[in-house]
């Protein structure tokens, strides 16, 4: 890997691997103390202290949890961003881990605690060479992003009031162990699929299990609801694009010889395309309507658009692109759709203000790694350093580099 100096004086990437060393026991410190979405207090003030012993101002937001601080530049120019998550997901942790969650049924099984790591290593990196830093840097510490509430909260909060209105550049991260540590996906399209969460309850009567011809059973129709939703995906969408729907979860109440009156269904629709997510979203409301007609049921059917698609501004490609470049071989470089429809609430900040989103591998090689909220997930430390780098050296592109619109 070829390091480079984009106008500070030292080596990114090799002081990069002095920071994550620096940095472990905070790594395993929050990763040990998982919090849930707009739960994160300790980690908020956790972070909030880092940050200010670094020297960077805090902007208070109002929010319980989550906040914005500043690194001034020692020269003016441009102004750059970089977002970090903060919560964690109710999962228990496999006991295998050497460094696991103290809290039962709570776990940093996407990474956050990574991210946040990163961040901070970023902030430790550019404030080393602040004085020569041309423009300023800010960091969005953000809550609940698991649940898909926290960016638009900040948004409520005023985020955009407090960061500046010519902001060239917004960046983000997140890890993917699809891919071993020393890989990047940086692309020019689609970082993340837009997201929109459904709920069917079919209502019918209950009855004996004796006797089906008495009630209105509603398990044959939530049976066919959900192989009509299979069908809209393989039968109905192009298969150039996109689209995953699917049910995700179904209850009803009832002991093994009582038919229930009710059950419940919730899923999620993700595409890269708008418009994908559109038409599905509409045919999931009709499928839902039609097979409760015609099996003589009553149903109540809600669909809620949680995120838009992330898609990364060509404007960022060729900044991008050389902090990769500095960072990772070429045939470590990837430039496609990310290998799942993964949805990120970074979307909704990639609507306001020039963004970009990485995909970091974080998978150990030559083994199956778990994937991302399973209990048996973990982060290659191989992959930190090139992290608390790769933010770096994006914010340094755009402060630094050149003002550049033409490579795409």
């Amino acid at each position: 890997m070829e390091e480079h100096d984009a106008g500070v004086p030292y080596m990114v990437l090799s002081r990069a691997k002095e920071i994550a060393a620096e940095l472990t026991p905070l790594w395993a410190d929050l990763h040990r103390h998982p919090e849930l979405s707009f739960k994160e207090y300790r980690t908020s003030e956790r972070l909030k202290k880092e940050v200010e012993g670094l020297g960077l101002e805090v902007i208070d937001l109002g929010m319980e949890t989550g906040f914005l601080a500043r690194l001034r530049g020692g020269q003016p120019g441009r102004k750059a961003a970089i977002r970090t998550d903060l919560d964690a997901i109710a999962i228990l942790e496999s006991p295998k881990h050497e460094v696991r969650s103290g809290t039962d049924g709570v776990m940093h099984a996407c990474g956050h605690d990574f991210h946040m790591t990163a961040a901070l290593g970023a902030a430790r990196l550019l404030k080393e060479g602040a004085d020569q830093l041309q423009g300023d840097v800010y960091f969005v510490f953000q809550p609940a992003e698991e649940i898909m509430s926290g960016a638009r909260v900040m948004l409520d909060s005023g985020l955009l009031e407090a960061l500046p209105p010519d902001l060239d550049a917004l960046f983000g991260l997140h890890a993917l162990p699809h891919y071993p540590a020393g890989t990047v996906l940086s692309g020019s399209g689609y970082a993340s699929a837009g997201k929109t969460d459904f709920r069917i309850r079919y209502k019918g009567t209950a009855g004996h299990g004796g006797s089906p011809h008495e009630y209105q059973d509603v398990i044959p129709a939530s049976a066919a609801f959900i192989q009509a939703v299979q069908t809209l995906v393989s039968r109905e969408n192009d298969p150039q694009k996109a689209l995953v729907a699917a049910v995700l979860t179904a209850r009803s109440e009832g002991e093994d010889y009582f038919v229930s009156d009710a059950l419940e269904m919730t899923g999620a629709i993700r595409a890269f395309d708008e418009q994908v997510q559109e038409e599905a979203e509409q045919r999931i409301a009709e499928l839902a309507e039609n097979i409760a007609t015609a099996y003589g049921c009553q149903v109540e059917a809600e669909l809620s658009r949680g995120v838009p698609a992330q898609k990364n501004d060509p404007d960022l490609l060729p900044a991008a692109r050389r902090a990769c470049r500095t960072l990772f071989s070429e045939d470590r470089i990837l430039t496609g759709l990310p290998p799942f429809l993964g949805a990120e609430d970074f979307a909704l900040f990639g609507r306001r203000l020039p963004s970009h989103f990485y995909w970091l591998g974080t998978g150990f090689p030559g083994r199956e790694n778990a994937l991302l909220h399973q209990p048996e997930f973990q982060i290659n430390p191989q992959a930190l350093p090139l992290a608390i780098a790769l933010l770096t050296q994006s914010v340094l592109e755009v402060l630094e580099g050149e003002e550049d619109h033409a490579e795409k």
